[in-house]
């Protein structure tokens, strides 16, 4: 809600305004107001189509189902507002699968996440009267990776791509617990990668968050949601 929904809705609420305001003046469809008003329209669904939540700890996808339900929703409430004040409808929706990076350690929940993104986008199109394609029904989803979000092989800090938000629940693991698993070897070059950001014995969980910080301070994302311990 804070995260994704509410800024979006937000934004569209201005946009709508400005639609409004020339939809007032529209005196026939495909006057200078209406090509002024649908543009605007355009440029928003372009934003839409742009946009990009990720998570960075995605499991089985839970956190990207709903990061993408919830650009769906705001999307298919833009349409019918824009309908409501003269615009013709558009084709079909901007928003899908496409919106959502993951990042998955384990192999299998990497998959599942895929699965469940494309589960819950054909569901969301049923539910709301859309079709969607059949031929194939499921492409891959590559842009949902399976690999490490805090360590490359090298033992270097991993990248995060570039995206609106990021959301998600790290894993929470203390210290102690850090040294069974994932191991004594990879605590140690994690501590060393990372010295300059993060002090003293943490929970594991904090990295993401330092991680987050930082993705903000390049510039490379704007919100952030996390759950924490």
């Amino acid at each position: 809600g804070p995260v994704i929904r509410r800024p979006l809705l937000q934004k569209w609420e201005l946009v709508a305004q400005q639609i409004r305001a020339l939809a007032a003046k529209i005196t026939k469809k495909g006057d200078k107001h209406y090509r002024a008003a649908h543009a605007l329209f355009v440029t928003w669904l372009d934003e839409l189509k742009n946009y990009r939540a990720l998570d960075p700890a995605c499991g089985s996808g839970n956190f990207l189902y709903l990061a993408l339900k919830c650009l769906k929703d705001v999307e298919h409430h833009s349409h019918l507002q824009a309908t409501e004040l003269g615009l013709d409808r558009e084709a079909d929706l901007v928003t899908g699968p496409h919106n959502v990076l993951g990042i998955e350690l384990n192999e299998y929940a990497a998959e599942l996440a895929r699965v469940t993104v494309w589960i819950g986008e054909l569901q969301w199109r049923l539910a709301h009267g859309y079709e969607f394609k059949t031929n194939p029904v499921l492409d891959t989803l590559e842009h949902i990776e399976c690999r490490d979000a805090l360590l490359t092989e090298g033992g270097a800090e991993a990248a995060w791509p570039a995206a609106d938000v990021v959301v998600g629940n790290p894993p929470f693991l203390g210290p102690r617990c850090q040294i069974k698993e994932p191991g004594d070897t990879y605590v140690r070059a994690l501590r060393n990668t990372y010295d300059t950001h993060v002090t003293g014995n943490v929970d594991l969980v904090c990295y993401w968050f330092v991680k987050s910080l930082q993705h903000i301070l390049r510039g490379r994302c704007t919100r952030v949601g996390l759950v924490a311990t």
